[in-house]
């Protein structure tokens, strides 16, 4: 259950992220000019609806899944607009009633008039916002993308608990803003300047919204460090296991970070099987297993290969066997010919099942690429990783499952990932994940556009630039068409693919300098097949370097990522 109050806790960071903080004038405006409870309450639980309901529409069912997100930011921001103008001149909602008819000359239908024109009103104001809140928080996506797909109930349960954890936060903070202004007399009057001054902030807010500079403004808050709370979310997911630490026959600790050992689940679902006939967990009871979740795109996995084909090929005769699950994290790694390509190309010996349909990874209940789950003689996952990383500590898991004493001989000791925090996050290219992307209102869903480079990128942000059809998870270029990024790193690794061989062209700065090892020496890479290439290298750290990727016809971008 600790998920469920991570849940929580995540809800009340993110009126803290940037998605939500420059939002908080229109959230809680209501609660300032007002002593009534039902203002800031409606607004705040139709806000929590909206992000309940819009969660379960996109995300649970694919509904409007062909609508873009512009569209979403174009009607909450209107709502925004409209609403700041009525708060602004408050007589334009008479009139409008009037002339419909819907004001009577009665002090009481007036009243009743008046409250419900309020309540709609501030329904509106709160559902507009549910759109615009989404993927603020690493715990929210960790349960849109992993959880619900996976275990509805469970999903649903945790999707509940962070709407809770965010709308608790939003009214302890309307209740001492409301506390605060119901001594101020000028605060409450309909027709003052408070009120024509929170009306002008919702018409700014709006604008921003639909123009999608408030996107670009919360990208810059996030890029300069300011509000990101994330880094806690990430921490506290990171840090959810409990350790338990044993001992070998020598007295050496050595740490099993799954406190209480659970029967290991089978391998299912398997499509095809390299290196092996087959090979299941009840089989290999006797064995030490290690289960490797991999995709061959995957910068993270790739560097880890080495290491688990060292260790398989050192211990296999004392009883050590390595599965290499690879479950796809896009279409092209479905293909077995791409499989058995990648498997040959990274010299992996050890048995590789194909789990398209990622049975095996839902039995595991893993959420990473790649993640190591170490299985013991009995049967039973007593250790997992996640990442790379600590190699160390995971051959002396296999020694000590082993029952071999002498950790002395085992290797890599001091081999360290050494990511900075500074480093441009993994950028995924198709809609279905975006993000830090400057055209992103103006993205036309599987529709070939013309879209212009930002010339002007914040930190960590890129664009498009020429004639690009965008598709769910990639997207394929026009003849000279190009995408640029302002990024922080040693290494800039990109999933490309192409119909038929192409070529790409890759500058730094403007400049044929810091080119990665796939490229030649004029900065042109060729396309030949589905995988991850490697556009740049530096030996020092660059940071704001300008990337430019210049595409020939046809070639499909996938996802960036990078290395320090």
């Amino acid at each position: 259950m600790s998920l469920l109050f991570l849940s929580f806790f995540a809800g009340v960071l993110t009126v803290f992220a940037p998605c939500v903080f420059t939002l908080l004038p229109v959230v809680l405006g209501g609660s300032l000019g007002t002593r009534s409870w039902r203002k800031p309450f409606v607004i705040i639980f139709s806000l929590s609806v909206s992000i309940f309901i819009f969660t379960f529409l996109l995300k649970v069912l694919s509904l409007f899944a062909d609508v873009p997100q512009s569209f979403w930011q174009i009607v909450s921001g209107f709502i925004l607009v409209v609403f700041g103008i009525v708060t602004i001149f408050p007589e334009l909602w008479d009139r409008f009633s009037y002339r419909l008819g819907l004001s009577a000359k009665s002090n009481q239908l007036m009243q009743e008039g008046s409250e419900k024109e309020g309540l709609i009103g501030e329904v509106l104001v709160g559902m507009a916002l549910g759109p615009v809140f989404s993927s603020c928080s690493p715990t929210y996506a960790l349960i849109i993308v992993t959880i619900l797909p996976e275990d509805f109930s469970t999903g649903l349960l945790y999707l509940i608990s962070y709407t809770i954890g965010l709308a608790l936060t939003l009214m302890l903070i309307a209740f001492f803003g409301q506390k605060l202004t119901s001594k101020l007399k000028w605060a409450v009057n309909p027709h003052g300047l408070f009120k024509k001054i929170l009306g002008t902030i919702f018409i700014i807010l709006g604008i921003g919204i639909m123009s999608g500079f408030i996107a670009k403004f919360e990208n810059y808050l996030l890029s300069s460090g300011l509000f990101n709370v994330t880094n806690i979310e990430f921490n506290l997911l990171e840090n959810m296991e409990d350790n338990k630490t044993t001992t070998n026959n020598s007295g050496e600790q050595v740490e099993l970070s799954v406190k209480n050992p659970y029967k290991a689940p089978e391998i299912q679902g398997i499509e095809k099987w390299l290196n092996s006939n087959g090979e299941t967990i009840e089989g290999l009871k006797g064995k030490v297993v290690l289960i490797d979740f991999w995709t061959y795109s995957c910068i993270n996995c790739i560097r880890t290969i080495p290491f688990v084909e060292g260790w398989y090929e050192k211990y296999k005769d004392d009883g050590f066997v390595v599965i290499g699950v690879h479950a796809p994290e896009f279409s092209f790694e479905k293909d077995f010919e791409n499989v058995k390509k990648a498997v040959g190309d990274y010299h992996i010996t050890y048995p590789v099942a194909m789990d398209n349909d990622f049975a095996t990874w839902k039995a595991y209940d893993n959420h990473y690429w790649p993640a190591h789950y170490f299985i013991d003689k009995e049967g039973n996952v007593v250790h997992t990783h996640f990442g790379e990383g600590k190699y160390d500590e995971s051959e002396m898991v296999i020694r000590y499952l082993l029952g071999l004493d002498n950790m002395s001989d085992v290797e890599n000791k001091d081999v360290n990932v050494p990511i900075t925090s500074n480093q441009t996050q993994e950028t995924y290219i198709g809609y279905n994940r975006i993000e830090r992307n400057s055209n992103y209102s103006q993205i036309a869903y599987d529709t070939q556009k013309t879209y212009t480079a930002d010339t002007n990128l914040s930190s960590n942000m890129w664009s498009f630039g020429g004639d690009w059809k965008i598709e769910g998870e990639r997207a394929i270029a026009r003849a000279n068409s190009t995408i640029t990024m302002k990024f922080n790193a040693k290494d800039v690794y990109l999933v490309l693919g192409a119909e038929q061989e192409s070529k790409i062209s890759v500058k730094v700065d403007g400049q044929l300098q810091h080119l990665g090892a796939d490229a030649n020496e004029n900065g042109e890479i060729t396309i030949n097949e589905k995988k991850l290439y490697k556009l740049v290298h530096s030996d020092e750290f660059l940071k704001d370097s300008v990337l430019e990727i210049t595409f020939s016809e046809g070639v499909a971008a996938y996802a960036f990522t990078f290395g320090s």
